[in-house]
Parts: C-alpha cells; structure tokens; sequence
C-alpha cells in the first residue's frame, strides 16, 4: 500500500511541477515586428520568431513558455516544424495559444495575384498566375472567402469494361493483381467507355478523371481518347483495373473547359498556367479573395527514433488550421516494377494521379507527429486541407486531440498509426506503435472531399488508443477503421478503447465498409456504447455491402458491446473471412428501419 502511495505521490508531484512553474509569455502579432521584445505592447510578427525566441531561451533557463497569438491569418511560407529544441524535457511545457476572444488561423495557402479579365465567353474569366510551373505550382483546390469552390466536372458516368487485348480479369483475384502489374499495367491505365460519352471532349490536356471502385478511388491524367472505338487511355495506373470488381465502374472528369458551364465553378490550365473562373450573376471576381493550397504540411513535431529523443509537452489551442495540397504523384506500384515498366512504355508517368489502397493513408497529412509526447492540439478546427487533419504516427505517445472540429478536407480526419501491413516483424521496435494516445469530443465530418476512401478516424499498427465521445458523419467511406493486418496473427494493433461515439451518413460514395470497420487480431481492445445510425448505399457503389459494424478479414480478440446500430441499409453486422467466434459480442441494441425511436433513451439509461 506505502508503495502504491509513493508512486501516486510522485505522480502528483510531476504534474504539479509541469502546471505551476512560472510562465513566460511572448505575444505575436499581425502588426508587430520580428525586432520587438514580444510583450504585449511589443508583439513579434511571425510565429517562427516566437519560436527562435523560446529556443533561445530554453537554453537559459528551465520554465514554461506560452506563445499568445493575436487575431489574423499567419500565412506560412514553410511548415512549422518542432523538434526536441523546442521541448524534449517532460517538466517544461510550450503553449501556442489564440488570444482570449479572438480568431486566429494558421495557413498553408495564399491568394491568388493578379487581374481576372474577361474571355469571350462573359461568363467565363481568366487569371494568368504569374511564374506558375507544371512541375510545382499546380493545386486542385479554390476558395473564396473560405468556401471550397466546385472545380468544372462531368457527370458520373461508367465504364463499359476493360480495355480489349489483356488477360481476362477474374473478379476479386488479388493474388493475380501483383503479376497484371508486372506483364500487362496497360489493363490499370484506362477503360472502355459507353455511349459516346465522351466523344464531345476536346480540352484533355490538364483534365484529370478520378474512378471509383468499391472501397477505393483513384485519379489519372488522360493520355489520349479513342473516340472510335470508345476507349479512354490514362497515363498513370489504377490501383484495381475495370473489370476486377465490375465491368461497369463509376467515374468522373475533372478540370477540363468542356464541362466549366455554371457560375461557381473553376478549372486551372496546368500549361498556361491560368485559372478560368464561371462567375456568379453580378459578380466581379477582381472584388473577391480567392486562396489556394501552397504547402503539403502546415505543422510537423518530430523527435528522433535513434535515440528515443521524443519531442514533449508542445500543446495548440483555439487556433484554426487551414489550406494545405492535396498528395499527387502517390501509388503503391514496387520500385522494381516502375523501372521495368518505365523502360518499356515511355508514355506512363508514375508521378501523376493518385492511387492508394483503403483509407487513402499515402494522402499524407496537415498536421504530423512522429517521436513526439504527451503534445496536444485542444479547441482547434482543422479545415479545408487537402489531406488528413492529423497523423499520429511512430513512436508518439500520449498526445491528445480533444475538443476539436475537422470538416470540408481532401483526406479524412485523425490517423493513428503508420503505414506497414501486416503482423510484427522482428527488426522493428515495439515502440515504433503508437501508444496510449487520444481522441476524445472531436466533430468530424464532410470530409473525403478529393481522396473518398479517407476515413473519419483511423487506427493502424497502434495501441492502448483511447477514441471516445467523438461525433463523425457525413464520408464518402467509413466512420471508424481500426486494424490494419489481413489475419490473425500479432501486430502492434491492440488494446484500443473505441467507446460512446456517434456515427451517422457514413458510405455516401463507396462500398464495402461500415460505420465501424475491424481488421486483423486486436488483442484487448473494446468496441462499446456506439451509436451507428443512417448507414445507406448510393446506387452507383460497387462491391459488397454497407454495414453498421463490418468485421473484415482476421477481425479476433476483441469485445463488442452495448453497441446501438439503426437505419442500416444492408447488414447491422458482417463477418467477412472471419471466425465470429473469436469476436466477444455482448448484449448490443440493433433496429433495422431506425423507427424505433426509444433506443436513443434505452442507450443513455440502460447501458453502462
């Protein structure tokens, strides 16, 4: 007992020696200068002063900085990057903080320059971006006083089939996808068309089609039309080629004049390097501020995993973080196969398009923290980025995202984890999982704005997670996935806690998920007091069902209780390759068509 006593003591101890030491604050401001002293009535101007000026003094002295942020938009020319000058001593806490009552946002874009001028179309104008290059400058979002704008699409129309002249495609043969690549990527680099859909096209030189199959979508630049014969052929590969899940696959055109013909939408011409604009009625687009994404990243905290030298105690709060691209040139084709394949075809550019696998993880992320501990981002909102919100990603531990708002992003919400399938492997550490971190009241929705597959929270190759009181709606794919292991055997997903989150609209676009999707062995972990509502399937989705809980393959060793799924067009739960046996379900709540109207009252007085 004198034991158990000492230790929650000392724990006491620690806390308070982090939250009562003396603070040192520095003030930064729109219209301060780098050469003040940072007081309030002195404020620097830039974030990366404040920053140098904490550095500085750490070296001087052991205390706590907060940094105080005055209202405006602090534009960034680089991500701001911490790392263990900022805070690798767990005593000490550094604070980026907004001013009581006043809005402060950190960007990755910028405005757009320039004179918009009328074409001959006066329903169309133009602005010439000066200095653009292909090769770094193009974007695929626009805004408007802070509203994602419609970039010029056809309708979704579908595929006919493959193209002719390649092995016949067996449906969901995975194991042959690998040797496809290797003798015959041609069938992964476009389709046949149907009904001469898209024989008007004419502008093709920065169009991009985005091809959605069942739990994944990929993007390609066109390489050229066949009208004739009605193929469409793609200069970059698919992650499934038509015809492994159907014949008929979903698909859209983006970013080509011939489809720019209703006020708000826009198109940039990748060549010339100017973006056409469809006014509204009225409406003089010199008068309006239009932003783009300029940076992958807004915020990187990154220790070092040679040394265990963790980057600690660097916390955000009320501060909204917005603009940032969108991932491109990404696929998961072998180094191996890409030169092969190089050396063969001089048409196909690998660094184009995107194509991922489920949860479109290669999306990349705004926010990125690796090696780091016990960080946070408290009150924050995470808007209008091109990728994920936040990653969470190896050796990071205890680090916290509560409180905060993620809506209107190209990827999805929050990723726990890292990248790497399958089971443990002995040259790596344990530690390398992510650890005892959270995500707790977070509102996450519309979301999976350019990668669909993008999930609202996902947990990959980590443990001791604790995911609670989060509300996520409205995804083109699914609400929560967590596992990332395809069987049964151990790996660094384990002992996550995902309680007492409410799920809803979820599977707008895609098929084959869920509102909670599981994979592989999660030894410990918890599945409890969840709401699952109003799960559908749009009638362009192909592949397997939409389901409230979708138990995918491997899916053992965890507890699912006291669960509330309702309104579920398909399955409330599905097992898929595999044993439901080794899934412990308690007592859950399911109605099929959501009339039911006391379950929401049965979950907030019966379950505990």
């Amino acid at each position: 007992m004198k034991y158990y006593l000492l230790i929650y003591i000392s724990c006491m101890l620690a806390s308070h020696n982090l939250y009562s030491q003396k603070v040192v604050e520095y003030y930064v401001s729109k219209s301060g200068l780098d050469k003040a002293s940072g007081t309030i009535k002195d404020p620097f101007n830039s974030i990366l002063k404040a920053q140098e000026q904490v550095r500085h003094d750490r070296l001087l002295k052991n205390t706590n900085f907060r940094i105080i942020l005055r209202e405006g938009i602090y534009e960034l020319n680089k991500p701001l990057t911490f790392n263990t000058l900022d805070g690798s001593d767990s005593n000490y806490e550094t604070e980026y903080i907004a001013f009581s009552g006043e809005k402060v946002s950190i960007s990755g874009g910028r405005q757009l320059k320039g004179n918009w001028v009328m074409t001959k179309n006066k329903n169309i104008w133009k602005l010439k971006i000066d200095g653009f290059t292909s090769q770094k400058d193009k974007f695929r979002s626009l805004f408007i006083e802070g509203t994602r704008l419609k970039r010029a699409s056809s309708d979704t129309l579908f595929s006919k089939g493959p193209l002719p002249g390649f092995p016949l495609i067996k449906r969901n043969d995975f194991n042959a996808l690998s040797r496809l690549i290797k003798d015959s990527i041609e069938v992964f680099c476009g389709f046949s068309y149907d009904n001469h859909s898209l024989d008007q096209m004419v502008d093709l030189s920065s169009a991009e089609v985005i091809v959605y199959n069942s739990w994944e979508a990929s993007w390609h630049s066109i390489r050229k039309l066949d009208k004739e014969n009605q193929y469409i052929y793609f200069r970059n590969p698919a992650t499934y080629p038509v015809g492994f899940y159907s014949n008929k696959v979903p698909y859209r055109v983006e970013n080509s004049k011939d489809f720019l013909d209703s006020p708000g939408e826009w198109i940039l011409d990748y060549s010339s390097g100017e973006v056409f604009y469809f006014v509204n009625k009225n409406e003089n687009p010199n008068k309006l501020k239009f932003t783009i994404p300029v940076l992958d990243k807004l915020v990187t905290i990154k220790g070092y995993s040679a040394n265990r030298r963790y980057v600690s105690n660097i916390k955000f709060e009320n501060i909204d973080f917005i603009y940032s691209k969108s991932a491109w040139g990404v696929n998961g084709i072998p180094k191996i196969d890409k030169a092969i394949n190089l050396q063969k075809f001089s048409w196909i550019r690998f660094n184009e398009g995107f194509s991922s696998n489920q949860t479109a993880i290669d999306c990349g992320e705004a926010i990125l923290m690796q090696n780091a501990s016990n960080c946070s981002f408290i009150n924050c909102s995470f808007s209008h980025l091109g990728n994920y919100a936040i990653r969470i990603g190896e050796f990071s531990k205890s680090c916290i995202i509560q409180n905060c708002n993620v809506w209107d992003n190209g990827g999805g919400g929050v990723i726990v984890g890292f990248n790497l399938l399958g089971g443990k492997k002995r040259n790596l550490s344990e530690q390398i999982s992510p650890s005892y971190n959270k995500i707790i009241n977070c509102n996450i929705y519309s979301c999976g704005v350019v990668f669909p597959s993008a999930v609202g929270i996902g947990v990959m190759q980590a443990n001791n997670t604790i995911i609670e009181s989060n509300t996520i709606t409205d995804l083109p794919y699914t609400g929560i996935s967590v596992g990332w292991t395809f069987s049964e055997v151990d790996n660094y997903t384990f002992n996550n806690s995902i309680t007492d989150n409410q799920i809803a609209k979820v599977m707008t676009v895609l098929a084959d998920g869920g509102g909670i999707y599981t994979l592989g062995k999660q030894t410990g972990s918890v599945y409890k007091r969840n709401i699952i509502r109003d799960v559908f399937r749009s009638n362009r989705a192909i592949g397997s069902f939409n389901n409230g809980f979708f138990f995918d393959q491997g899916s053992s060793d965890f507890l699912v209780d006291s669960n509330v799924v309702f309104n579920i067009k398909n399955q409330d739960y599905r097992f898929n390759k595999t044993d439901s046996s080794k899934i412990i379900m308690g007592i859950n709540y399911f109605e099929k068509t959501g009339k039911n109207k006391d379950l929401l009252t049965l979950k907030k007085q019966n379950i505990k």
